[in-house]
Protein backbone atom coordinates (compact mmCIF):
# COMPACT_ATOMS: atom_id res chain seq x y z
CA UNK A 1 0.00 0.00 0.00
CA UNK A 2 1.16 3.05 -0.90
CA UNK A 3 2.62 5.81 1.56
CA UNK A 4 0.97 9.17 1.98
CA UNK A 5 4.00 10.91 0.59
CA UNK A 6 4.23 9.24 -2.82
CA UNK A 7 2.91 11.49 -5.51
CA UNK A 8 0.09 10.31 -7.45
CA UNK A 9 0.16 10.66 -11.20
CA UNK A 10 -2.47 12.38 -12.77
CA UNK A 11 -4.41 9.86 -14.78
CA UNK A 12 -4.56 10.92 -18.60
CA UNK A 13 -7.57 10.95 -20.78
CA UNK A 14 -7.77 8.79 -23.96
CA UNK A 15 -9.00 11.74 -26.18
CA UNK A 16 -5.62 13.79 -25.30
CA UNK A 17 -3.41 10.92 -26.49
CA UNK A 18 -5.44 11.21 -29.75
CA UNK A 19 -4.52 14.52 -30.14
CA UNK A 20 -0.74 13.69 -29.79
CA UNK A 21 -0.27 11.34 -32.54
CA UNK A 22 -2.55 13.33 -34.55
CA UNK A 23 -0.20 15.99 -34.09
CA UNK A 24 2.73 14.45 -34.78
CA UNK A 25 1.48 12.33 -38.22
CA UNK A 26 1.00 15.80 -39.50
CA UNK A 27 4.19 17.06 -38.79
CA UNK A 28 6.14 14.12 -40.35
CA UNK A 29 4.19 14.62 -43.51
CA UNK A 30 4.72 17.79 -43.88
CA UNK A 31 9.03 17.53 -43.17
CA UNK A 32 8.46 14.91 -45.78
CA UNK A 33 7.04 16.89 -48.19
CA UNK A 34 9.53 19.85 -47.81
CA UNK A 35 12.30 17.02 -48.13
CA UNK A 36 10.57 16.32 -51.49
CA UNK A 37 10.50 19.48 -53.34
CA UNK A 38 13.73 20.46 -52.18
CA UNK A 39 15.62 17.22 -53.96
CA UNK A 40 13.01 17.81 -56.77
CA UNK A 41 14.41 21.41 -57.19
CA UNK A 42 18.25 20.22 -56.68
CA UNK A 43 17.71 17.94 -59.19
CA UNK A 44 16.74 20.86 -61.57
CA UNK A 45 19.45 23.01 -60.94
CA UNK A 46 21.96 20.27 -61.81
CA UNK A 47 20.02 19.60 -64.93
CA UNK A 48 19.25 23.12 -66.22
CA UNK A 49 22.57 25.41 -66.04
CA UNK A 50 21.44 28.89 -64.92
CA UNK A 51 21.66 31.73 -67.39
CA UNK A 52 24.41 33.93 -67.26
CA UNK A 53 23.24 37.49 -66.05
CA UNK A 54 23.31 40.01 -69.00
CA UNK A 55 26.42 42.26 -68.91
CA UNK A 56 26.66 45.35 -70.79
CA UNK A 57 29.16 45.56 -73.11
CA UNK A 58 30.21 48.27 -75.90
CA UNK A 59 30.38 45.93 -79.17
CA UNK A 60 32.87 47.38 -81.87
CA UNK A 61 30.71 47.41 -84.61
CA UNK A 62 32.75 46.29 -87.77
CA UNK A 63 33.24 48.49 -90.66
CA UNK A 64 31.60 48.43 -93.57
CA UNK A 65 32.64 50.00 -96.60
CA UNK A 66 29.55 51.63 -98.28
CA UNK A 67 30.18 50.92 -102.40
CA UNK A 68 28.68 53.45 -104.46
CA UNK A 69 25.64 52.99 -105.80
CA UNK A 70 25.75 52.09 -109.51
CA UNK A 71 24.55 54.15 -112.08
CA UNK A 72 21.32 53.38 -113.41
CA UNK A 73 21.30 52.28 -116.93
CA UNK A 74 20.07 55.44 -118.91
CA UNK A 75 16.65 54.88 -120.49
CA UNK A 76 16.08 55.94 -123.72
CA UNK A 77 12.88 58.07 -123.59
CA UNK A 78 11.50 59.58 -126.92
CA UNK A 79 11.16 63.22 -126.57
CA UNK A 80 7.55 64.58 -127.42
CA UNK A 81 6.97 67.88 -128.39
CA UNK A 82 4.75 69.47 -126.77
CA UNK A 83 1.57 70.69 -128.79
CA UNK A 84 1.52 74.43 -128.87
CA UNK A 85 -0.46 76.25 -126.96
CA UNK A 86 -3.70 77.50 -128.79
CA UNK A 87 -3.07 81.42 -128.79
CA UNK A 88 -6.00 83.24 -127.31
CA UNK A 89 -7.67 85.02 -130.36
CA UNK A 90 -8.20 88.43 -129.95
CA UNK A 91 -11.26 89.99 -130.58
CA UNK A 92 -11.83 90.46 -134.65
CA UNK A 93 -13.20 93.85 -134.24
CA UNK A 94 -14.40 95.25 -137.63
CA UNK A 95 -13.45 98.69 -139.00
CA UNK A 96 -16.67 99.86 -140.39
CA UNK A 97 -14.90 102.37 -142.62
CA UNK A 98 -17.35 105.43 -142.81
CA UNK A 99 -18.24 105.89 -146.45
CA UNK A 100 -16.78 108.90 -147.63
CA UNK A 101 -18.55 112.04 -148.58
CA UNK A 102 -19.57 113.77 -151.56
CA UNK A 103 -17.55 116.35 -152.94
CA UNK A 104 -19.58 119.30 -151.55
CA UNK A 105 -20.28 117.88 -148.27
CA UNK A 106 -16.75 116.70 -147.58
CA UNK A 107 -15.16 120.03 -146.01
CA UNK A 108 -17.80 119.84 -142.75
CA UNK A 109 -16.52 116.48 -142.50
CA UNK A 110 -12.30 116.93 -143.11
CA UNK A 111 -12.29 119.55 -140.18
CA UNK A 112 -14.74 117.97 -137.78
CA UNK A 113 -12.31 114.52 -137.88
CA UNK A 114 -9.36 117.41 -137.68
CA UNK A 115 -10.81 118.52 -134.82
CA UNK A 116 -12.03 115.34 -133.28
CA UNK A 117 -8.08 114.06 -133.34
CA UNK A 118 -7.15 117.94 -131.58
CA UNK A 119 -5.75 119.58 -134.53
CA UNK A 120 -6.17 123.66 -135.03
CA UNK A 121 -7.85 124.05 -137.81
CA UNK A 122 -7.50 127.74 -137.04
CA UNK A 123 -5.89 129.00 -140.32
CA UNK A 124 -7.49 126.70 -142.68
CA UNK A 125 -9.77 129.51 -144.67
CA UNK A 126 -11.09 127.30 -147.65
CA UNK A 127 -14.88 126.24 -148.17
CA UNK A 128 -13.65 123.64 -150.62
CA UNK A 129 -10.37 121.72 -148.92
CA UNK A 130 -10.19 119.17 -151.47
CA UNK A 131 -10.64 120.99 -154.58
CA UNK A 132 -8.60 123.94 -153.24
CA UNK A 133 -5.67 121.41 -151.57
CA UNK A 134 -5.56 120.17 -155.02
CA UNK A 135 -5.04 123.60 -157.16
CA UNK A 136 -2.52 124.44 -154.47
CA UNK A 137 -0.72 121.09 -154.94
CA UNK A 138 -0.53 121.17 -158.32
CA UNK A 139 0.80 124.63 -158.39
CA UNK A 140 3.04 124.34 -156.01
CA UNK A 141 4.88 121.32 -157.88
CA UNK A 142 5.23 123.58 -160.82
CA UNK A 143 6.63 126.08 -158.90
CA UNK A 144 3.76 128.65 -159.23
CA UNK A 145 2.07 130.51 -156.18
CA UNK A 146 -1.66 131.51 -157.29
CA UNK A 147 -2.75 133.07 -153.59
CA UNK A 148 -6.37 132.78 -154.63
CA UNK A 149 -6.32 129.23 -154.24
CA UNK A 150 -4.85 129.38 -150.83
CA UNK A 151 -5.80 126.87 -148.28
CA UNK A 152 -4.59 129.20 -145.26
CA UNK A 153 -4.44 132.93 -144.29
CA UNK A 154 -1.28 134.82 -145.42
CA UNK A 155 -0.01 137.15 -143.16
CA UNK A 156 -1.50 140.32 -142.00
CA UNK A 157 1.18 142.57 -141.62
CA UNK A 158 2.84 144.38 -144.95
CA UNK A 159 6.44 143.26 -146.01
CA UNK A 160 9.18 145.66 -144.78
CA UNK A 161 12.47 146.30 -146.94
CA UNK A 162 15.46 148.42 -144.83
CA UNK A 163 17.48 150.38 -147.00
CA UNK A 164 21.35 150.61 -146.01
CA UNK A 165 24.04 152.11 -148.42
CA UNK A 166 21.51 153.24 -151.18
CA UNK A 167 20.44 149.40 -151.34
CA UNK A 168 17.45 147.68 -150.24
CA UNK A 169 17.67 144.13 -148.22
CA UNK A 170 14.96 142.32 -146.75
CA UNK A 171 14.25 144.00 -142.96
CA UNK A 172 14.61 140.67 -141.20
CA UNK A 173 11.74 141.55 -139.30
CA UNK A 174 9.35 140.77 -141.98
CA UNK A 175 10.21 137.17 -141.44
CA UNK A 176 8.47 136.75 -138.82
CA UNK A 177 5.18 137.62 -140.04
CA UNK A 178 5.56 133.75 -140.88
CA UNK A 179 6.09 132.65 -137.66
CA UNK A 180 2.65 131.62 -136.29
CA UNK A 181 2.05 129.87 -139.83
CA UNK A 182 4.71 128.00 -139.86
CA UNK A 183 3.95 126.90 -136.20
CA UNK A 184 0.92 125.56 -137.32
CA UNK A 185 2.23 123.88 -140.10
CA UNK A 186 4.79 122.20 -137.83
CA UNK A 187 2.38 121.33 -135.54
CA UNK A 188 0.35 118.95 -137.44
CA UNK A 189 0.61 115.00 -136.22
CA UNK A 190 2.25 113.35 -139.11
CA UNK A 191 0.18 110.42 -138.75
CA UNK A 192 -2.95 111.99 -138.91
CA UNK A 193 -2.39 114.60 -141.55
CA UNK A 194 -1.37 110.89 -143.65
CA UNK A 195 -4.38 109.04 -142.60
CA UNK A 196 -6.35 111.92 -143.76
CA UNK A 197 -4.93 112.21 -147.05
CA UNK A 198 -5.17 108.10 -147.26
CA UNK A 199 -8.90 107.95 -146.87
CA UNK A 200 -9.57 110.84 -148.91
CA UNK A 201 -7.78 110.01 -151.62
CA UNK A 202 -10.46 108.68 -154.42
CA UNK A 203 -12.15 112.82 -154.01
CA UNK A 204 -8.32 114.02 -154.44
CA UNK A 205 -8.30 111.84 -157.62
CA UNK A 206 -11.71 112.97 -158.76
CA UNK A 207 -10.30 117.16 -157.96
CA UNK A 208 -7.49 115.93 -160.51
CA UNK A 209 -9.36 114.46 -163.07
CA UNK A 210 -11.17 118.07 -163.03
CA UNK A 211 -8.37 119.97 -163.37
CA UNK A 212 -7.33 117.54 -166.19
CA UNK A 213 -5.07 114.83 -164.44
CA UNK A 214 -7.38 111.75 -164.77
CA UNK A 215 -4.81 109.50 -164.72
CA UNK A 216 -2.60 111.46 -162.11
CA UNK A 217 -1.56 109.53 -158.65
CA UNK A 218 -2.43 111.93 -155.76
CA UNK A 219 0.54 110.92 -153.66
CA UNK A 220 2.84 111.04 -156.77
CA UNK A 221 1.95 115.02 -157.43
CA UNK A 222 2.00 115.53 -153.27
CA UNK A 223 5.56 114.26 -153.44
CA UNK A 224 6.35 116.54 -156.20
CA UNK A 225 5.59 119.99 -154.61
CA UNK A 226 7.42 118.61 -151.15
CA UNK A 227 10.50 117.79 -154.17
CA UNK A 228 10.16 121.67 -155.17
CA UNK A 229 9.81 122.85 -151.48
CA UNK A 230 13.12 121.32 -150.41
CA UNK A 231 15.00 122.55 -153.20
CA UNK A 232 14.89 126.07 -152.29
CA UNK A 233 18.40 127.00 -152.16
CA UNK A 234 19.87 127.68 -147.81
CA UNK A 235 20.54 131.70 -148.44
CA UNK A 236 21.35 133.95 -145.05
CA UNK A 237 19.92 136.86 -143.53
CA UNK A 238 20.31 139.58 -146.06
CA UNK A 239 19.00 139.45 -148.69
CA UNK A 240 19.26 142.18 -151.62
CA UNK A 241 16.15 143.65 -153.44
CA UNK A 242 15.64 145.58 -156.42
CA UNK A 243 12.82 147.83 -156.90
CA UNK A 244 13.51 148.35 -160.85
CA UNK A 245 9.42 147.71 -161.27
CA UNK A 246 6.37 148.34 -159.34
CA UNK A 247 7.42 144.57 -157.12
CA UNK A 248 10.46 143.86 -155.66
CA UNK A 249 12.59 141.69 -157.06
CA UNK A 250 15.96 139.68 -155.79
CA UNK A 251 19.06 141.76 -156.79
CA UNK A 252 20.89 138.32 -157.09
CA UNK A 253 19.73 137.18 -160.73
CA UNK A 254 20.13 133.59 -159.93
CA UNK A 255 17.47 133.71 -156.68
CA UNK A 256 15.37 136.12 -159.41
CA UNK A 257 15.26 132.93 -161.39
CA UNK A 258 14.26 130.40 -159.26
CA UNK A 259 10.47 129.31 -158.97
CA UNK A 260 8.04 131.72 -157.68
CA UNK A 261 7.22 129.13 -155.19
CA UNK A 262 11.20 128.99 -154.33
CA UNK A 263 11.42 132.83 -153.66
CA UNK A 264 8.05 133.06 -151.81
CA UNK A 265 9.58 130.48 -149.15
CA UNK A 266 12.82 132.86 -149.32
CA UNK A 267 10.57 135.94 -147.80
CA UNK A 268 9.90 133.64 -145.32
CA UNK A 269 12.86 133.75 -143.57
CA UNK A 270 15.96 131.17 -143.18
CA UNK A 271 14.56 129.88 -139.59
CA UNK A 272 11.27 128.97 -140.86
CA UNK A 273 12.39 127.50 -144.41
CA UNK A 274 14.68 124.78 -142.11
CA UNK A 275 11.77 124.06 -139.92
CA UNK A 276 9.15 123.85 -143.12
CA UNK A 277 11.82 121.62 -144.80
CA UNK A 278 12.01 119.38 -141.86
CA UNK A 279 8.35 119.20 -141.66
CA UNK A 280 7.98 118.65 -145.29
CA UNK A 281 10.88 115.59 -144.38
CA UNK A 282 8.82 113.59 -142.13
CA UNK A 283 5.53 114.12 -143.58
CA UNK A 284 7.30 112.48 -146.49
CA UNK A 285 8.75 109.51 -145.36
CA UNK A 286 4.88 108.93 -143.42
CA UNK A 287 3.53 109.39 -146.72
CA UNK A 288 6.04 106.81 -148.60
CA UNK A 289 5.35 104.39 -145.86
CA UNK A 290 2.33 103.78 -146.32
CA UNK A 291 3.00 103.21 -150.15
Amino acid sequence: MPTDSAQQQPEQSPHYGKIIVSLIVVIVIAIAIIAWLWTQNQSNSESAPSAPVPVATEVQEPEVKIEPAPEPTPIETVELEPEPEPTPSEPVVESIEQPLPAMAESNAEILAELEQAEQSIAPLNSEQLIRDGVVFVDNLRRGLVIRDKALVEGPKNRFRVLEQDSKLYIDPRSYDRYNTLVDWFVSLDNQIVVQLFERYQPLLSEALAEIGYPDADPKEVLNEAFEMVLATPNVGTVIELSDETVMYKFADEQLEALPDAQKQMLRMGPDNIRRVKLKIEALQLELNKAL
